[in-house]
């Protein structure tokens, strides 16, 4: 089913609420075009989307004591390999109360003017670094890390399997900071394998007929991001604009028809002090530089740089700087060939 981005604005995944009727409402209201199901993550721990990846095993598993992450309980690891194998891949109303209720709102007409919907799920490197036995992560084992591969596949099948009745074009996306670092743990599983697992993960989405895409907003792996041939990458542009632009990998991925989410606006305190059309002209200044913006605005969709599962003030603002450069994108795209001038920005309405 065709999809065109056209500075469509989405989210990340999380959101900083706890009425699930706020979280549905909110995204109705600030992402009409690209709605995604909503990650709580104030609501429960189990609403944080390492808890939704790892909620099959998590009465096999507890925190560890130093370090991040969680670790197999000691006897435990044939059960959680056993349950990993198995996996149907649902998510529950337990951890992800968000995903029953978009369901809901798409049946009743609320996402009427939706051009296409959005899921989203942490990606097998990440979530193997995550997970440890014997203090050493599930990244640290081929065995251990092809479980967890399984499971986020089974994942990604279940919620397209789910959207897709929508009848609109389902966007999967992976979420992998992970992906940046040169070696996560020593002896870990090699690179190649690394990517060769998460490249087979975004091709499962595509058979099950959606569009995959791939999200880091941690260090920029551009490189790595196009290696595994996501149809969508999505990034923090606010701190790596510049170096997307700069990068060969990218460019070619961009005229090759791939589109990009830019997260462009800032989620970090002083998100206020954002002018919007100062967000809009520092993407369009690094667009034209690099080649013709109107047709990177084509395939262009707007984010905040990365979830906002902290702070409702972050929301808010980020909402309006997203809203507010997404018209002046499309826009310039659809209705008039001259605006890349960028003269009288603050002309166009935003909310």
């Amino acid at each position: 089913m065709p999809f065109v981005a056209a500075g469509a604005v989405t989210g990340i995944g999380s959101l900083p609420l706890t009425s699930i009727t706020s979280a549905v409402r909110s995204v109705a209201d600030f992402s009409p075009e690209i709605p995604f199901w909503p990650q709580l993550p104030q609501l429960s721990e189990r609403e944080s989307i390492v808890g939704q990846g790892l909620g099959i095993v998590e009465n096999l598993i507890e925190p560890r004591n130093e370090g991040y992450g969680y670790q197999v309980k000691e006897g435990q690891l044939d059960s959680v390999l056993e349950i990993l194998h198995r996996s149907s891949g649902e998510l529950t109303p337990a951890n992800a109360a968000g995903f029953g209720a978009f369901e809901e709102a798409l049946s009743s007409g609320l996402f009427s003017s939706a051009a296409a919907v959005k899921g989203q799920i942490e990606g097998p490197i990440t979530l193997s670094a995550y997970l440890f036995h014997n203090g050493r992560p599930f990244l640290a084992d081929p065995v251990l890390f092809a479980a967890i591969a399984f499971h986020v596949s089974q994942i990604i099948a279940w919620q397209i399997d789910r959207l897709k009745s929508a009848g609109l074009p389902v966007l999967m996306f992976v979420d992998e900071p992970a992906l940046c670092l040169d070696a996560p743990v020593a002896n870990a599983v090699p690179e190649e394998p690394r990517l060769s697992a998460l490249a087979a993960t975004l091709q499962d989405a595509r058979i099950r007929g959606a569009y995959a895409g791939l999200h880091c907003c941690a260090a920029r792996p551009f490189e790595r991001m196009c290696r595994v041939q996501p149809d969508i990458i999505s990034f923090d542009a606010h701190a790596g604009l510049d170096s997307f632009f700069a990068d060969w990998h990218a460019l070619d991925f961009m005229q090759q028809g791939g589109t990009v989410a830019y997260g462009i606006v800032p989620t970090r305190p002083g998100v206020n002090a954002v002018d919007s059309a100062s967000i809009f002209l520092r993407w369009l200044k690094a667009a034209s530089l690099a080649g013709d913006p109107q047709k990177f605005a084509q395939r262009a969709m707007i984010t905040a740089t990365c979830g906002l599962g902290v702070s409702l003030v972050l929301l808010l603002a980020s909402v309006k700087n997203c809203q507010i450069y997404a018209v002046l994108e499309k826009t310039s795209d659809r209705k008039s060939p001259n605006v890349y001038s960028a003269s009288k920005p603050s002309s166009h309405r935003g909310t």
